[in-house]
């Protein structure tokens, strides 16, 4: 597979009234183009910071940052909001849907501004609600669903746009356990169907449903492990019951 991501000793500063606060501390690693890979971290640990770069989000400081060859490194503010409108994909904790609007309104907000007949918009906003098995409440209005809807919902938002990479951010902390088990069906069926996925959390058991967890603490990464090869490991060693 291709390189997507490709980091080169990315560290990242914050400024305030003089103050340098240091949060990413020089992190080298690749993403391949069709991984699911779980970035894992206590609260405070860079993981967040580091989402918002390779989202494009935030600038980095000090380093480099390929996406799919390019160096992204020094864009500009426009140049950064293009390839996040284009690229990439987000999905919070936060469901930030609109409230009194219905599930094929929100999924189409990210098609406003691109060059689309009305006709393509809604079959692409058809086709991505598809993809979430949601179908039937497509006519709903978003205050009408449940959370697992919600969010289901709010993935098919982040994948209208047809984007390289897909983002989740914590996308099963505000669900209950069952409602969580099947956003992480979701997105395990949409990388079996080739979608880049970097997945974003502090729990294990949300991590292990990714191929690949990269652990961070303290802006640094600590740990760079396949989860397959980690459950053999523990299975002869007994620790896996």
């Amino acid at each position: 597979m291709p390189e997507l991501i490709k980091t080169v000793d990315l560290k990242k500063d914050y400024i305030n009234d003089g103050v340098v606060t240091s949060v990413l501390h020089g992190l080298s690693f690749v993403i391949k183009a069709g991984e699911f890979v779980s970035i894992m971290g206590p609260s405070g640990s860079g993981k967040s910071t580091l989402m918002h770069i390779l989202g494009f989000l935030d600038h980095l400081t000090d380093g480099a940052y390929f996406f799919n060859g390019q160096d992204v490194s020094g864009l500009s503010e426009t140049e950064l909001a293009n390839m996040r409108s284009t690229k990439v994909g987000f999905v919070f904790q936060q469901f930030n849907l609109l409230p009194k609007t219905t599930v094929l309104d929100n999924v189409k907000l990210p098609l406003l501004y691109v060059d689309l007949t009305e006709d393509e918009r809604q079959a692409r906003a058809r086709q991505a609600i598809a993809a979430v098995g949601l179908e039937h409440r497509s006519g709903f209005l978003s205050n009408q669903l449940s959370g697992g809807e919600k969010q289901r919902v709010a993935i098919a938002r982040a994948l209208v746009n047809q984007p390289s990479l897909l983002f989740a951010d914590e996308p099963t902390g505000n669900l209950d356990s069952k409602s969580g088990e099947q956003i992480m069906n979701i997105l395990d069926g949409l990388n079996k169907q080739g979608h880049t996925i970097i997945l974003v959390t502090h729990e294990t058991a949300t991590a292990e449903h990714a191929r690949r967890i990269l652990r961070i603490k303290d802006g640094l990464l600590t740990g760079d492990e396949n989860v397959a090869e980690a459950r053999r490991q523990k299975a002869l060693t007994g620790e896996l019951k």
